[in-house]
């Protein structure tokens, strides 16, 4: 890739971390209309979208690394009779919330593997 400005670089990294346009665009020191037309740019745009795709990876990967831990943490609390009854049925609820999401989730990208074992033995013929 060829390398971007030093002030597109500012405007990428302020998008990364600023909740509006118009902030990052303050952040990095330039007009919302600069910003707007970096965006129009399509290598600018490619660096956005690939820097953002990996912000969301790292997220996920501290989200399931904390999994552990708090689903622990919930099943500790369900079965603290010590506890008051409204956070031990909120701490199911939400055990029960997040074992489902996550069966789903597993189903989901189990069939899509074998959605993709299919398209490969058939190599796309159908």
């Amino acid at each position: 890739m060829i390398p971007i400005t030093p002030r597109k670089e500012k405007a990428l990294q302020a998008l990364l971390v600023s909740r509006t346009r118009a902030e990052a665009a303050k952040t990095a020191g330039i007009g919302e209309s600069t910003l707007r037309g970096y965006l129009k740019d399509s290598e600018f745009l490619e660096r956005y979208r690939e820097a953002f795709g990996n912000l969301v990876q790292d997220a996920t990967r501290q989200a399931q690394q904390a999994l552990t831990l708090a689903i622990s943490t919930l099943t500790e609390i369900m079965g603290n009779t010590d506890e008051q009854a409204t956070a031990r049925i909120q701490a199911a609820r939400s055990t029960l919330e997040y074992a489902l999401k996550l069966t789903e989730q597993t189903d989901i990208l189990e069939q899509l593997r074998e959605l993709e074992r299919w398209r490969e033995e058939t190599n796309g013929k159908y």
